[in-house]
C-alpha cells in the first residue's frame, strides 16, 4: 500500500469517478434479499468528521463470493481504508442515511486495515416531538431511545403464510412524551428474551435505524425489516437519565389482547395520457409519490456527475470498468474489461450512454432531473459515442463538457424545452424531496432493472431499457 494517500471525506465524494479513497468505521451490516434473486450485503459507514449526525454511506452489492470476501475484510466497529469504488445516487423508501450518494463495491475495490481509532458510536437520537409532528421524513431511518411502558403480550401472527412474532408497547422519552412502538420477528424475540432474564417491563429500549410509520392514525416507530439494531438497557447516559426520571413503580405492566390487522395493498398503473401536467413548485410541495409531467428549461448541468456512463451493448445496463485484467496489468493501449451490473459478468462490448444530470426550472421553481440515453440522443442530436473522446481514463474535471451538451443550457426562461410529445412520452418526473435535500427532483424510466437500489422506477413507456446507476 502506498503512503500518504489522498483521503477524502464522505461528504466530499461525487459520482463522476471511482478513484476515491476513504477512511471509515463500520457501524452496521446486514444481509438482504433482492427482487431478482440472491442476496446483498448492506453496510453503513461513518468517518471521523461525523459527530452525532447521519452522514453515513451505505454499500450494496451482490454475488456470494464478493459478499464473503468483503465480510472477511470488514469487522463491526473497526476502521478501514477503502479505495476505488462506484458512487451512485442513494434512494429508496427506508434509507439508513440522508447522505445524497451511496457507494458500491466493485472488483477493483481495495479494503485494508488502518491504525486510526475513534470510539464514537455515531448515535443521533431523534426527538419524539419531531417524530410526532412530521418534521422528520419517513423515508429516512432514525435512532430512538426511551423507556418501555404499556407493554403488551408477544403475539404470533400470520405474515405471508408464515408465523411471525410481534410485540407492541410505548416508548417514553426524558421529556415525558410517549410514542407507539412495534417490533417484529427477531426483534420481538429479543425483547421477550430480555424480559425473561431481567423481569423488568420498564426497560430502556434503543432502536437504531428505526422506521417511522402510522398505525390507526397514530405515529409509530418500528424495526425496518432486518436493517435495525436493538439494545435493552444500553450503557449510555440516556439510559441512566431515563431510569432516574421514571422509577419502575410509576408505571405498571399493561397486558392487553391485540386484534390481528390485515392491510391490503394494490399496485396502481396510470396511463400516460391521464398523467397530470404540474409545475415544479407543485411537485416540491407534494407529500406522496405520484406520476406527473413538467415543461421546463435547462438552467445548468449538475457536474457532480459524469455526463455519460459505459453501457453493456447487450443489455444496455451500466458496466463498471475494471482496473486490472485477470489479475494482471492493464496496458494503456489495451481495451479494458468491464463488469456488467445486470449480467454479473465481465464484458468488453460497451459503449458510452447518456446520463445527463441537470438543474431545470419553470416559472415557479427549480429542481434536478436526469435524462437517460434515448432522451439524451433526441435533445443533443447525436449518439453519446460521437461526443466521447475515446479515453477510458476517469474524468478528472467533470465541468469540461462537450460543446453540444453545454449548448443545452437555456439562459432565458422564454425558450422552453418540452420533454413530452402527443405520441410518445420520453421522460417522467417524480418528487425527489425524500431522496435528495435542497429541493431536488430526480427522474427515472419505466423499464429500469435496478431493483437492488430500492428506488421506484416506473417512469417511461420506451422499449429501451436504460441503466440508472
Amino acid at each position: 500500500m502506498t503512503k500518504n494517500k489522498n483521503i477524502s471525506l464522505l461528504n466530499a465524494i461525487k459520482p463522476y469517478k471511482q478513484g476515491w479513497c476513504i477512511q471509515v468505521k463500520l457501524i452496521h451490516s446486514w444481509r438482504q434479499k433482492t427482487n431478482y434473486g440472491g442476496d446483498t450485503l448492506e453496510l453503513i459507514f461513518a468517518d471521523e468528521t461525523v459527530r452525532y449526525i447521519y452522514n453515513l454511506l451505505s454499500i450494496s452489492f451482490s454475488l456470494m463470493n464478493y459478499i464473503q470476501r468483503t465480510q472477511r475484510k470488514l469487522r463491526l466497529g473497526e476502521w478501514r481504508l477503502i479505495e476505488t469504488f462506484s458512487v451512485s445516487q442513494a434512494g429508496g423508501q427506508y434509507r439508513p442515511t440522508n447522505h445524497t450518494y451511496k457507494i458500491s463495491i466493485i472488483e477493483d475495490t481495495s479494503i485494508s486495515p488502518i491504525s486510526y481509532e475513534c470510539d464514537d458510536n455515531f448515535l443521533s437520537f431523534s426527538s419524539f416531538e419531531e417524530i410526532g409532528n412530521g418534521t422528520l421524513k419517513a423515508s429516512f431511518l432514525i435512532d430512538v431511545v426511551g423507556q418501555v411502558i404499556s407493554l403488551r403480550d408477544v403475539q404470533s401472527v400470520q405474515v405471508s403464510g408464515k408465523d411471525k412474532k410481534k410485540v407492541e408497547f410505548r416508548l417514553l422519552d426524558i421529556n415525558g412524551q410517549s410514542m407507539a412502538c412495534c417490533l417484529w420477528g427477531k426483534y420481538a424475540e429479543q425483547l421477550e428474551e430480555h424480559l425473561q432474564k431481567s423481569n423488568d417491563p420498564n426497560m430502556v429500549c434503543l432502536i437504531r435505524f428505526a422506521k417511522i410509520g402510522f398505525y390507526k392514525g397514530d405515529v409509530q416507530v418500528a424495526n425496518a425489516f432486518d436493517a435495525s439494531l436493538i439494545q435493552f438497557d444500553p450503557e449510555l447516559p440516556e439510559t441512566l437519565a431515563l431510569k432516574l426520571r421514571v422509577s419502575n413503580d410509576e408505571f405498571t405492566l399493561a397486558l392487553t389482547d391485540a386484534k390481528k390487522q390485515k392491510r391490503l395493498t394494490k399496485d396502481h398503473t396510470v396511463h400516460w395520457n391521464n398523467v397530470e401536467m404540474k409545475s415544479i413548485s407543485e411537485i416540491m410541495m407534494a407529500t406522496v409519490e405520484e406520476d406527473c409531467k413538467i415543461i421546463c428549461s435547462i438552467e445548468r448541468m449538475d457536474t457532480d456527475w459524469s455526463w455519460f456512463y459505459f453501457g453493456h451493448n447487450s443489455c444496455k445496463s451500466k458496466a463498471l470498468i475494471l482496473k486490472s485484467k485477470e489479475g494482471g496489468i492493464l496496458f494503456s493501449n489495451e481495451k479494458p474489461l468491464f463488469w456488467c451490473t445486470s449480467c454479473h459478468t465481465k464484458v468488453t462490448s460497451v459503449a458510452p450512454k447518456y446520463k445527463l444530470h441537470m438543474v431545470v426550472k419553470d416559472d415557479t421553481s427549480t429542481c434536478k432531473r436526469i435524462m437517460l440515453d434515448s432522451v439524451g440522443k433526441l435533445i443533443v442530436g447525436c449518439e453519446a459515442e460521437e461526443l466521447w473522446d475515446g479515453s477510458y481514463d476517469e474524468i478528472e474535471d467533470p465541468t469540461d463538457l462537450p460543446q453540444p451538451i453545454q449548448d443545452l443550457v437555456v439562459c432565458s426562461g422564454d425558450k422552453m424545452l418540452q420533454i413530452e410529445s402527443n405520441s410518445d412520452p420520453m421522460t417522467h418526473v417524480m418528487d425527489g424531496s425524500s431522496i435528495m435535500s435542497g429541493g431536488e427532483v430526480s427522474v427515472s424510466e419505466k423499464n429500469s432493472q435496478n431493483s437492488s437500489e430500492g428506488t421506484s422506477t416506473p417512469f417511461s413507456k420506451r422499449k429501451e431499457k436504460d441503466e440508472l446507476d
